[in-house]
């Protein structure tokens, strides 16, 4: 612990969880009717319940006791201040500038933040428009990894019905077989590709790159090609060396993560996709959630209580995992995002000054959408050794025709937060008795459609903060994926050219066995 009071809270908040190991959240409600009133929280089109998690209105108190003795305001402020909380890297944190929410007049490295945003949202528009509005392109493949793909990714698929550009494909992985596979079924004259890299440096992006702009060269000509990629990196000289020009070329900043980078110009694929206005309004469900977790106070702050019910599982009881459980077919990849935001963030072994950490940091965090979730792991929630808190998010309101489906999402959803609480007791058998008290959070969205994605989009991320700040994690670097980077080019040069690698005697041979067997 980095201070008494963090150390005395920390102490309290023991002693409390041993007093509650014989609460069940069952009797709770029957005790107290007024139960969800008192633990929901509801805000512009959408509602958070967390009445069905094992807490009481002290463990609430405890909880918001810890985050004020780990400075959690200040540490908020600070980032949206533009100070440097990114530690390791000395950077600046500043997605939330990208739509609206950091502090004015901001200047970083003499450059005005506002400005730029300005600009960049300037461009992304003039881009986008004139993508939208060519009568050739018919199709655009995007080129990414990580950050640079999985945000623009899940929120074009989440709101995939209102999609009115041209067709949008994501390319993020160095395996072959889905780039070629797509270029089988597409015409150069009718294809863009969109370059999406921070430094123009990541290996799967360029190696991916490399091959589109032969497969461009192998028909266009040498003054066409060029016109047929756009490219959002920081790294201006790089893509200029690429072929691609100034006027194509969208900028990023060291100041936006990778994994918080869709509101950036890294969103161009949804500005294409559902046209500039749909991107304003996404960033502008961020920016009102931005504002709830600035000036709400804590006991009533969303991300603030998201964040801290995490803690309470994780360091309290021990829970290792948590389950994002979608009801909307249209949120398939919303699991797969926050498992990057929360494992990436603070996936972290040592403090912000580099000291080894006491106590667990990210759990495991995956998912999947209902009812298609309820047939694959739900057993394991309900009847499991491991208990794992969930979040459930629901949509009220659909835009298809067929009410009745949508009421049996709906009431598959209620009935499997409402069964993991209160467990059965009452099976003709022990195999069919489970003892329920297995926590959950409710999500409710009026509708689904660009202004509540970016409300949600924005809690999640604003959970992982308040989670690193109380961990004293940087949740802003990824130290740990850079090791395997240079070992794989390592190995490449190895398989190309056959030479004997100076490594472990399984790598080795895995090497061995690969050239060998390779046809």
């Amino acid at each position: 612990m980095s201070n008494n009071k963090k150390t005395q809270s920390w102490a309290a908040l023991k002693e409390h969880q041993k007093t509650l190991s014989t609460l069940h959240m069952r009797d709770a409600f029957d005790d107290n009717p007024k139960r969800f009133d008192e633990f929901h929280i509801a805000l512009d089109g959408m509602l958070f319940d967390y009445s069905k998690h094992r807490i009481t209105g002290e463990t609430q108190e405890l909880l918001m006791t810890l985050a004020r003795s780990c400075a959690l305001e200040r540490y908020r402020d600070d980032m949206f201040a533009g100070e440097a909380i990114n530690t390791s890297e000395n950077r600046t944190v500043l997605h939330t500038a990208l739509r609206g929410s950091a502090q004015p007049r901001l200047e970083i490295d003499g450059e005005n933040i506002d400005s730029f945003v300005n600009q960049t949202l300037k461009r992304i528009e003039s881009l986008s428009d004139k993508v939208r509005g060519h009568d050739k392109i018919t199709d655009i493949i995007s080129i990414g990894i990580g950050g640079s793909d999985i945000g623009p990714r899940m929120v074009c698929d989440a709101l995939a019905d209102n999609a009115s550009g041209p067709h949008m494909h994501f390319i993020s992985n160095v395996d072959g077989g889905p780039l070629s596979a797509l270029l089988d079924q597409l015409k150069p004259e009718h294809t863009l590709f969109l370059i999406a890299s921070k430094n123009f440096g990541t290996v799967e992006t360029n190696t991916n790159a490399e091959t589109a702009k032969a497969w461009l060269m192998d028909t266009l000509s040498e003054k066409a090609w060029p016109e047929h990629f756009i490219a959002i990196t920081q790294n201006s000289e790089a893509a200029k060396a690429f072929g691609i020009s100034d006027y194509n070329t969208l900028p990023m900043r060291e100041w936006i993560g990778g994994r918080y980078s869709l509101w950036s110009a890294i969103g161009l694929p949804i500005a294409i996709s559902f046209g500039f206005r749909e991107f304003k309004a996404l960033l502008s469900g961020a920016q009102a959630m931005d504002e709830h977790f600035k000036t709400a106070p804590l006991e009533k702050n969303i991300p603030v209580l998201m964040g801290m019910l995490g803690i309470w599982y994780r360091n309290f009881f021990g829970f290792t995992a948590q389950a994002i459980l979608p009801y909307a077919q249209a949120l398939e990849s919303l699991p797969a995002y926050v498992q990057q935001l929360d494992m990436e963030s603070n996936g972290k072994h040592v403090t912000r000054d580099g000291k080894m950490i006491e106590h667990a940091t990210s759990p495991i965090v995956f998912g999947g959408q209902g009812t298609n979730a309820q047939h694959a792991f739900f057993q394991h929630l309900h009847q499991g050794t491991d208990i794992i808190p969930a979040d459930f998010i629901a949509v009220i309101n659909h835009e298809h025709g067929l009410d009745n489906h949508h009421t049996t999402l709906l009431a598959n959803a209620l009935a499997q937060a409402q069964a993991l609480m209160q467990g059965n007791g009452d099976g003709e058998t022990p195999h069919q008795d489970f003892p329920g008290n297995r926590p959950s959070s409710m999500i409710m969205l009026d509708q689904l459609d660009a202004y509540h994605l970016g409300m949600l989009l924005a809690l999640y991320e604003h959970k992982a903060v308040v989670q690193g700040c109380i961990w004293d994690i940087n949740s802003f670097d990824q130290w740990g994926v850079e090791l395997g980077k240079k070992l794989a080019q390592n190995i490449t040069d190895a398989l190309e050219t056959k030479a004997v690698l100076e490594a472990d005697s399984s790598t080795q041979n895995l090497i061995k066995h690969i050239s060998l067997r390779k046809e």
